[in-house]
């Protein structure tokens, strides 16, 4: 059987936890202390400054790293032409160190494998 005084309790539970999340934001302003005396007042950045440090400075930063990169591989020409076949050779990463050429003359049997055992032959 239900305990009927825990449903108040957790009803005001709900209102003391809530309550401040509620009220401190109705409370809080903003600070409205004078800067120190003995601060001097700064300068008035101009339009040109702004564009300079704001602007200017990533574009050319942005540039100088695209250029990093692009400039290498322009450097070295381009391989591929649109619209001709691919003639170079093809590229398997993560196989064998000698080519495409060395996967076909692989002996499971000379190096140690066992070919009855898992992998994509589903032979377990």
């Amino acid at each position: 059987m239900p305990d009927l005084n825990a449903r108040p309790s957790r009803r005001a539970l709900r209102a003391l936890v809530l309550t401040p999340a509620v009220v401190l934001p109705l409370l809080s302003a903003p600070a409205l202390a004078a800067p120190p005396e003995t601060w001097t007042d700064p300068e008035q950045v101009g339009g040109l400054d702004f564009l300079l440090l704001l602007v200017l400075i990533p574009l050319g930063l942005a540039l100088v790293i695209t250029l990093l990169v692009y400039v290498p591989s322009m450097a070295r020409g381009q391989k591929y032409t649109p619209g001709r076949a691919w003639r170079s050779e093809s590229e398997w990463f993560g196989g064998p160190k000698d080519g495409l050429e060395a996967a076909d003359k692989v002996d499971l049997h000379a190096e140690g494998a066992q070919t009855d055992r898992g992998g994509a032959s589903a032979r377990w």
